[in-house]
């Protein structure tokens, strides 16, 4: 599966670990950056860079880290066609595809540790929507419309650089 990742500085260590066991398992990156940690870089255009690839179809799925996964989840669902989660379970990991069809999983470094990190990545794209045995039709075509209303709301993202100060 094609994934594409990005953090800014902080979460550039998740992100790295979590990049080189699902190259191990055989899934092709998109890294958007930040491909070092030379100079900071500001969240927001981390974000933008993830959704940017998404709405060009570059992969279906995306993980975005950062500090916390706060920002990098406001950052990346502002856009139109995102929906990105910040998580720090491999439940939530999970049930916000099966539940949401989220597309971005957020993930901060300061919280989740990396073997965590690789687990919740795992189930996130494991995680199929609406893949939920016994749940009512009309709960599961609750969540169909709840992700449609979602996914039209915001803008395309832009070409933008790797911002930093």
């Amino acid at each position: 599966m094609k994934v594409i990742m990005g953090s800014p500085v902080k979460g550039f260590a998740l992100k790295s670990v979590v990049k080189a066991h699902l190259e191990a398992q055989g899934h092709e990156i998109v890294d958007v950056g930040c491909h070092n940690t030379d100079a900071f870089v500001k969240f927001p255009s981390m974000g933008e860079r993830v959704a940017r690839a998404l709405q060009q179809g570059k992969a279906d799925l995306a993980i975005n880290c950062c500090g916390s996964g706060t920002g990098a989840g406001i950052a990346a669902s502002k856009f139109k066609g995102v929906c990105a989660v910040s998580c720090e379970s491999v439940v939530t990991a999970r049930l916000c595809r099966v539940v949401n069809d989220a597309n971005v999983l957020c993930m901060g470094e300061s919280i989740v540790s990396p073997e965590l990190g690789c687990e919740m990545a795992d189930a996130f794209l494991a995680a199929a929507f609406q893949d939920a045995d016994g749940v009512p039709q009309d709960v599961l075509d609750f969540w169909k419309e709840a992700r449609d209303e979602l996914m039209v709301r915001g803008d395309p993202a832009s070409e933008r650089d790797i911002e930093t100060l």
